[in-house]
């Protein structure tokens, strides 16, 4: 959306014609400067919505990783040979065993 004021074409005499001129600039200031403020706030809701989204799922991988090391420490009570290496669950016992 291309903003049209008038600047060349503005009236050289201090009449109706230049103030109108001015009252049309100064409108279509303001309604960008308002269009501009809804889309920052739509910015920052939409920013904000994703920033919960992020603490949601880093929550879920905490909660996650915690439930797999008691899930590994319950087997491993159990002489179940698996543990977590590298963030993976691995089966220590060695071939020929």
């Amino acid at each position: 959306m291309a903003i049209q004021l008038v600047t060349d074409q503005l009236s050289n005499v201090l009449d109706d014609t230049l103030r109108s001129q001015l009252v049309g600039n100064f409108k279509e200031i303001e309604k960008a400067l308002n269009d501009l403020d809804g889309a920052q706030a739509r910015l920052n809701s939409d920013q904000d919505k994703i920033n919960q989204d992020l603490k949601n799922i880093k929550d879920g991988n905490e909660i996650r990783d915690v439930n797999v090391q008691a899930i590994v420490n319950i087997l491993t009570k159990y002489d179940v040979p698996i543990q977590i290496v590298n963030g993976k669950v691995v089966d220590t016992t060695k071939e020929g065993e």
